[in-house]
C-alpha cells in the first residue's frame, strides 16, 4: 500500500492485513477486496463531531483510500466452440493491497 501524508502533524494509526484496512486502532475497519469495483474507488474517512471515524462526511478530513479498478486475465478454456474457435473465460485478479493509496491528513498539529 502506497502512503500518503499530506501534512505535517499527527496521524490516524493505520493497519493493513490483506485486504483489511483498519484505522484508529481498529475503531473502523473496511474489507478493500469488497469495496473494489471495475471502476475506481475513493474511500473518504472523517472524524465526526462525535469523535468517531465515519466513512462519507464528517467534521475533519482524516483519510482517502484510493483502490483502482478491479483487474482481469482472460484465459482459454481448452474448449471450442460450433465455429472451432477457442472459448475464453474471463477471471477476476483478486486485489492486490500494494495498489491501493491511502491519503492521510494529520488530525493535530
Amino acid at each position: 500500500m502506497t502512503i500518503v501524508k499530506k501534512n505535517a502533524g499527527e496521524y490516524t494509526r493505520y493497519a493493513l492485513s490483506g485486504t483489511a484496512l483498519s484505522l484508529g486502532d481498529g475503531e473502523l475497519t473496511l474489507d478493500l477486496a469488497e469495496r473494489e469495483r471495475d471502476y475506481r474507488v475513493d474511500v473518504d474517512v472523517f472524524r465526526g463531531a462525535d469523535g468517531a471515524l465515519t466513512i462519507g462526511a464528517g467534521r475533519r478530513y482524516v483519510a482517502q483510500i484510493g483502490i483502482p479498478a478491479r483487474r482481469y486475465e482472460i484465459r482459454g478454456t481448452g474448449l471450442a466452440d460450433d465455429m472451432g474457435f477457442e472459448v475464453l473465460a474471463k477471471t477476476a485478479v483478486p486485489l492486490d493491497a500494494d495498489a491501493v493509496t491511502l491519503t492521510l491528513w494529520a488530525t493535530e498539529g
